[in-house]
């Protein structure tokens, strides 16, 4: 059984190795700015959009900027912020609620890894309003075009907002799972480099106490060694 599994796989792998140059993957449109954001909503004729992260990008007060772009445009949004890392199905189900009590036509994604993950399980759950996210794992499961999505990172490395991808966690099962299809790919990514030094200067300097730390820590014995010597020697 093992054996003829293998055997599919590696067919599967096969044709969609060939496939790939036929199959409608695009990228995101990249904008430089987040003051853009509202003309990308009024030229796609969407009205309200809902904005997808967590409460630590919330506290960094890293939305604020996108925040009053929008109210400046006189567009109203709804804000979910209770992304968690690794994202589960009742986050998802949370923002779908908002997103139709709101009335809500399209989503920003703002954050990392997790809360782009959020936004377009969100978006495919929009689409396919009587599907469970579980039905839709895997490859090509999702067809219908979703929201607009608009990503804005937060990282630098995780490549979420060009990504087909949406990695969920079941919140009974804690099993986790991949949706992977090509209308989950954001349709612009804002790139705006005052958003990512902002939300990577607390990461950085977190990791260089930690490497100072863990360069004390290795000549600890070092020292030990020389100031037992000097004692011997004095």
């Amino acid at each position: 059984m093992f054996v003829l599994k293998k055997i599919y796989c590696r067919i599967f792998q096969k044709a969609f190795r060939l496939a790939l140059p036929i199959l409608p993957y695009r990228e995101p449109e990249i904008l430089e700015d987040i003051c853009y954001i509202p003309e990308v909503i009024a030229k796609n004729q969407c009205k309200k959009p809902i904005i997808v992260t967590d409460k630590g990008i919330v506290s960094l007060g890293l939305t604020t900027s996108l925040e009053e772009a929008l109210n400046q445009a006189d567009i109203s949004f709804a804000l979910y912020d209770k992304t968690v890392p690794n994202p589960t199905t009742d986050n998802v189900a949370e923002a779908l609620e908002l997103y139709k009590n709101q009335n809500c036509d399209c989503i920003i994604a703002f954050g990392g890894g997790s809360s782009m993950d959020c936004a377009k399980a969100l978006g495919a759950c929009v689409a396919y309003p009587k599907k469970s996210l579980s039905k839709m794992k895997g490859i090509m499961k999702v067809l219908r075009k979703i929201p607009l999505l608009i990503a804005i990172p937060t990282t630098a490395g995780t490549g979420s907002e060009t990504t087909l991808a949406s990695v969920i966690t079941d919140s009974k099962t804690r099993h986790k799972y991949a949706i992977n299809s090509f209308p989950l790919i954001p349709r612009y990514a804002v790139l705006d480099a005052k958003v990512i030094k902002t939300a990577m200067l607390p990461l950085v300097a977190g990791i260089l106490c930690s490497v100072a730390a863990y360069q004390k820590l290795a000549v600890l014995p070092l020292l030990s060694l020389l100031l037992l010597l000097g004692g011997i020697i004095l």
